[in-house]
């Protein structure tokens, strides 16, 4: 086998250091000198130890070093015919031919020029010291010894490890490796000396192998790596990865009891070279005796490309090798060797193996090749509950819910009993479609299966249950299923602090928060958990709760959760606390694009365009790729301010510069930016001109902007597409109406009342909230339960008074109704923004600032109010509505009116 590997590598024994560090009979020319008593690196100065002392030198030996006005030199303990490897006092012609045989032999892969070309140096060096320099050569008739030290400058070190590992004294390439590494004077050739010794290491641990020391072979390799992974620039040279193959191979070997193949010859093999690896392959194959423990052992050791060439010579696989391969297709993400492994079951009639084929439904799901899994679940006659449960769960990932809803039915009929699993995949199938609305009717099906079957009780499948009906907006359903729950887990308990914070319930979250800690003390939050109550707060613009929550993160140590940190800036932001938000995001040492998203959002909402264009820039030069969600906090951004021009060539470079083709949300920033610098018909040639179909989002975004600019025309074609689109949705009738409204047209704003009415639609009512003294107090136009109620109305008429003194007329348009202007009047002052803005003014103290959050849009007259008492008072004040950050200060907002 070696001679197969040297005529591979075109080498001669003599010549190949592994070989000779086995059998030092193979250079006949040259025979060993005895061991030296030590070597000496002195110093004129006496300068301390070079080192600690090696493990392999004894106690006399003390390494100095010569420091002369030259570059620093050492003395090394081998002779000049040492280190070419001829024989002592060789004659003149054998030295010449030595010599010259080095300087032309291939120098192992690694080594840096400087070592190359120090290493001719030397050998020229030596010729010449050993031609004409007596007390290297020595004198036999005399008797007297050639010189037993060579002293050479420290960038010849590397030079003369690497010629002394070629002719295998792998000893004292250690011993002066060791004893040089930690030396100053070393450190710029650190590389090369690490490499030789790496080498050395290789040839001991085949001498460990051929002498049957297997633990010492082994322990060698170990050593051999450790010196290639303690220095970057060796990580990426071939020698490490042959090395790590060697000992897999060596590890696979022992682990399958096949002797057949020494493990020094399967270690030689690697390591000389990669060409050969097809010998090991042949000689591997014929080995006798099942290979199921090797090809195991293979695939455990991450080695799937020779586990599967090893595969189809087992002629009786087992069922936990099938699976190991399987595993490995998976973890290595390789389809290709997926299918090759399917085809060898299919062969050998192993596919119908029920536990094999679920395995395979598996694979293909992780491999996203959900028509594989299909073929494998049609083809497999015998079908467990478990190979339902894995194709139902590769459908639901791939979005096809339908298709999983359709099998369940199909499972029932044939009377296939659902286990926990089941209900969870299938719950989950019924919320990933497109057709929401229709699946939650099949979802309350399912539920009331649950419950007939026993399983109403199991925290996974309750869980599960809960968050269908949140991903809905059923929050009553979840509500009612939580309350019912006998057992909840932190991941019951987050779900539903989630399906609040998500569906416009902020209050709600928080207090289930608290009651969480409260009722649950053995229940610690989890990472999810905080993601949500951050949202809560955020919604809430609650700054001081959300402080304490920081707090709490901090104490449970959840800060090093990026999730965590990059809601952590959004609520910061959303709080007004925009540079809270920026040091966070500071602080976080590996960014990821969602971190980058949450700062470019929190500027843009904050009005910060150009700024938010700025952070988007630095994340692609960091080296962070946007995603389609930069591509929305971006553009967002540039509607806030207003910046079209540098909107639209943000909008053309992703698919130029980035690879991403606009989605829906990017076509829908595109319309609205368009759309609020009132360039409607760029907004409507836009969604003409749209490589897919424009979707409920895209026609929200024109219709929002049409009631900016009072654009009738364009909101009744945007709205007949929104009514098909979300026939539930009663924002966008009101939009319409108010468009209505705003152009008097009153039988149009009767016409969609009543369209409202007959489809038994509410508008969302206006709700604003305010933290004080950390906690939350919520208003609505409406609200009479407030006991400083009576109070807030007196104050906002005194104020109303006041503004009409100085000019103040209110904005009246935003009411639907065809009204005395009196009683439209009336109807404005009670907005929930402005009762709350009063009530900061009446809990709070001078000089405090005022944050307020609010669940739509701030209407005109709320706007041009806060101006006027920001003004009045003194008080700085941040309003967040739906749509972006509002802070008002000496009667001017931050938005520039442009909102």
């Amino acid at each position: 086998m070696a001679a197969l590997a040297h005529a591979l590598l075109g080498i001669i024994p003599a010549r190949c250091g592994l070989c000779r560090a086995i059998n030092p009979n193979l250079c006949c020319s040259w025979r060993p000198l005895p061991n030296p008593s030590g070597f000496s690196i002195s110093s004129r100065t006496h300068l301390a130890n070079l080192t600690a002392r090696s493990s392999r030198l004894n106690a006399a030996h003390t390494p100095t070093v010569h420091n002369a006005s030259a570059p620093s030199t050492l003395e090394i303990p081998v002779t000049c015919y040492q280190l070419i490897g001829v024989l002592d006092q060789a004659e003149k012609d054998e030295v010449i031919k030595a010599v010259m045989d080095l300087k032309n032999s291939e120098v192992e892969e690694g080594y840096t020029e400087n070592a190359i070309k120090s290493r001719q140096d030397l050998l020229m060096d030596v010729r010449d010291k050993l031609i004409f320099e007596p007390e290297y050569a020595g004198n036999s008739h005399e008797n007297i010894r050639p010189k037993s030290a060579l002293q050479i400058p420290w960038a010849w070190l590397a030079a003369a490890l690497c010629l002394l590992q070629e002719v295998r004294e792998v000893e004292l390439v250690l011993d002066i490796g060791q004893a040089a590494i930690k030396h100053p004077d070393a450190k710029p050739y650190i590389h090369d000396i690490l490499l030789s010794m790496a080498l050395a290491e290789c040839a001991t641990a085949m001498i460990g192998f051929e002498s049957n020391k297997v633990s010492q072979g082994f322990e060698a390799i170990s050593r051999a790596q450790s010196l290639l992974r303690s220095k970057k620039s060796l990580e990426k040279i071939s020698l490490l990865s042959k090395i790590d193959r060697a000992k897999t191979l060596c590890e696979c070997l022992i682990a399958s009891e096949l002797t057949d193949l020494k493990l020094e010859e399967a270690l030689t093999l690697f390591l000389l070279g990669k060409d050969n690896e097809a010998a090991v392959v042949e000689k591997l194959k014929k080995l006798d005796g099942s290979k199921n423990q090797l090809i195991q052992s293979l695939c455990k050791q991450g080695d799937l490309k020779l586990a599967l060439q090893l595969f189809p010579h087992e002629p009786n696989p087992s069922q936990q090798t099938c699976e190991l391969l399987i595993l490995s297709c998976i973890r290595q993400d390789s389809l290709s060797d997926g299918l090759d492994v399917h085809r060898h079951l299919v062969d050998g009639g192993w596919d119908q193996d029920p536990f094999l084929a679920t395995k395979l439904i598996e694979m293909y799901s992780e491999l996203d090749s959900i028509e594989n899994a299909r073929e494998v679940f049609d083809k497999t006659r015998k079908r467990t509950i478990y190979m339902w449960n894995a194709l139902f769960r590769a459908l639901t990932l791939a979005g096809h819910g339908t298709e999983v809803l359709n099998l369940y039915r199909q499972m029932n009929t044939i009377g296939v009993s659902s286990d926990r699993f089941t209900y969870t995949y299938v719950l989950k199938a019924c919320v990933v479609s497109e057709i929401l609305s229709s699946l939650l009717q099949k979802g309350k099906e399912i539920h009331g299966h649950i419950l007939r079957h026993g399983y109403g009780a199991h925290v996974h499948v309750t869980t599960t249950l809960l968050d269908m009906y949140a991903r809905f907006g059923c929050v009553s359903c979840a509500t009612s299923v939580f309350d019912q729950m006998q057992n909840r887990n932190v991941v019951s308990w987050s779900a539903m602090i989630a399906c609040y914070a998500k569906n416009a319930r902020p209050y709600e979250a928080l207090e289930l928060f608290r009651k969480m800690i409260l009722e649950a003390p053995d229940l610690f939050p989890n990472s999810v958990t905080m993601v949500s109550v951050l949202q809560a707060c955020a919604a809430l613009a609650a700054l001081e709760q959300g402080k304490f929550i920081h707090g709490y993160i901090l104490r449970r140590g959840l800060d090093s959760t990026l999730p965590v940190m990059s809601s952590l800036i959004t609520m910061y932001a959303r709080c007004g606390k925009l540079e809270l938000g920026q040091q966070v995001f500071n602080m976080i040492k590996k960014k990821d694009v969602v971190s980058w998203n949450s700062l470019i959002s929190s500027y843009g909402i904050h009005g910060y365009g150009k700024r938010a264009i700025q952070i988007f820039e630095d994340m692609i030069n960091h080296g962070v790729s946007p995603s389609h969600i930069s591509f929305v906090s971006v553009l967002g951004a540039c509607s806030h301010e207003g910046l079209v021009d540098e909107g639209k060539l943000i909008f053309q470079s992703m698919v130029r510069d980035h690879g991403l083709y606009p989605s829906i949300e990017q076509y829908a920033c595109m319309v609205d930016l368009l759309g609020r610098a009132n360039r409607l018909d760029e907004a409507a040639k836009v969604i003409e001109d749209m490589r897919i179909e424009p979707g409920a989002q895209v026609w929200g975004a024109l219709l929002g902007s049409c009631r900016i600019h009072g654009n009738v025309e364009l909101a009744e074609r945007a709205s007949k597409r929104l009514f098909e689109l979300e026939p539930r949705n009663a924002g966008n009738y009101v939009l319409l109406a108010d468009i209505y409204a705003e152009a008097k047209m009153w039988d149009e704003v009767k016409r969609v009342k009543k369209l409202l009415e007959a489809r038994e639609l509410q508008k969302v009512p206006g709700r604003s909230w305010i933290e004080v003294n950390r906690k939350i107090y919520s208003f609505d136009s409406v609200d009479e339960f407030n006991p400083q109620m009576e109070q807030l109305h007196a104050l906002l008429g005194e104020l109303s008074i006041e503004m009409k003194g100085r000019g103040y007329k209110p904005q009246t348009k935003v009411v639907l109704y065809d009204l005395d202007e009196e009683e439209k009047e009336r109807i404005v002052l009670g907005h929930s923004e402005k009762l709350a803005v009063a009530f900061g003014l009446i809990n709070t103290k001078n000089g405090e600032t005022i944050r307020i959050s609010k669940n739509l849009r701030l209407c005109e007259d709320c706007h041009y109010v806060t101006k006027f008492i920001s003004k009045f008072t003194n008080r700085e004040i941040l309003v967040r509505d739906v749509n972006r950050f509002h802070h008002f200060r000496d009667g001017v907002c931050s938005c520039g009116d442009y909102w």
